[in-house]
């Protein structure tokens, strides 16, 4: 009899020790795998594609006598961009190789003449000949670089952007000298620096979103072409290229700065709201709702992605549909008593 009493009496001691324990009111979600992409978001700025460019230089001594354009400048097939005066030196080559050519012909026609009259041999006639060859090519030379011009208008070879324009009117050119440089408005590229120990992630090929830095465009879907094996000493970083083509291109212009949002893979990893994820001194952490108790599980982070954050377990594993505490978790030690509410 005095034994059952004391078994009782041992029962309702340990109910009223439990219900004075504390416990602390918090709300679960159940954890779940969710769809998450991997990318990297990188920066640059957008020049034209050297391959669709093209650079004039003079051909003769001349003066700049007008600049029809601006650097910058959108110019159309056929527009004017420059005029030339040509340079006294030069239009004196002009006359001179012209009138090379009229005495090579006299000179012909007199060996020919002589050559009838047994005086000269069909050598000196074939010699004859061959000057006047010869004449005559470097006066069509002359005539081709437009040193018979006193003037010359220097048109666009097709329509894009003027990227170079070094001279100025009244600027006295050489041969060589750079006049403009012409850019393709619908082929440009974007130089994205990518930091060096990820560079192994991006590969040619790769989708990347090409986003304007500033305004409310929302950027094209291009690929990377060409991914650089050296690290640009100005930037430090990586440079991998996309190109712009065509409808591409139209929304952006040369030296915009753009940002690239480079899709590496996608997977569904267990996530958490990132409120759930907690940490420490020994990493990152979390609770869930054991029997009533909350149990602390140590965990890796991942991606974070609207709101989620991807965690993996270090030591005990979860199942989904745990009950992952998710608020009131700051007041929460290993083995405490919890109570959910909504």
């Amino acid at each position: 009899m005095r034994l059952t009493i004391g078994i009782a009496l041992l029962c309702v001691s340990s109910t009223l020790f439990a219900a004075a324990q504390p416990s602390v009111k918090v709300q679960t979600a159940p954890l779940k795998k969710h769809a998450m992409d991997d990318t990297i978001t990188a920066f640059g700025v957008v020049r034209p594609d050297p391959e669709a460019q093209t650079t004039r230089d003079a051909t003769y001594t001349a003066f700049v006598r007008k600049l029809d354009v601006n650097l910058g400048q959108p110019v159309k097939k056929g527009q004017p961009l420059l005029t030339l005066r040509t340079a006294p030196s030069a239009r004196s080559n002009y006359r001179t190789a012209k009138a090379n050519v009229r005495f090579a012909r006299q000179a012909l026609a007199r060996q020919k003449k002589l050559l009838k009259q047994h005086l000269a041999t069909h050598a000196n006639v074939d010699s004859a000949g061959q000057k006047l060859a010869q004449a005559q090519a470097a006066f069509a030379a002359q005539q081709a670089l437009g040193t018979g011009q006193e003037t010359r208008v220097v048109t666009a070879p097709f329509s894009g952007i003027v990227s170079k324009l070094p001279i100025n009117p009244g600027n006295q050119v050489k041969s060589g000298t750079l006049l403009f440089q012409l850019a393709r408005r619908d082929r440009l590229r974007v130089a994205l620096g990518i930091e060096p120990d990820e560079i192994n992630r991006v590969k040619p090929g790769m989708s990347v979103q090409v986003i304007p830095l500033f305004g409310n465009g929302n950027g094209v879907t291009s690929h990377i072409s060409v991914v650089n094996a050296v690290v640009d000493p100005n930037t430090r970083l990586v440079n991998a290229i996309a190109p712009l083509r065509g409808a591409q291109a139209q929304p952006f212009l040369p030296g915009m700065r753009v940002k690239g949002r480079l899709k590496l893979s996608g997977h569904h990893p267990l996530a958490v709201p990132r409120s759930a994820v907690l940490h420490d001194k020994h990493g990152a952490y979390l609770f869930v709702v054991r029997h009533g108790k909350a149990k602390r599980i140590e965990v890796h982070t991942g991606l974070e992605q609207n709101g989620l954050v991807a965690i993996k377990p270090t030591k005990t594993s979860l199942q989904v549909g745990a009950p992952i505490v998710v608020q009131g978790n700051y007041e929460l030690s290993d083995g405490m008593a919890v109570r959910q509410g909504s």
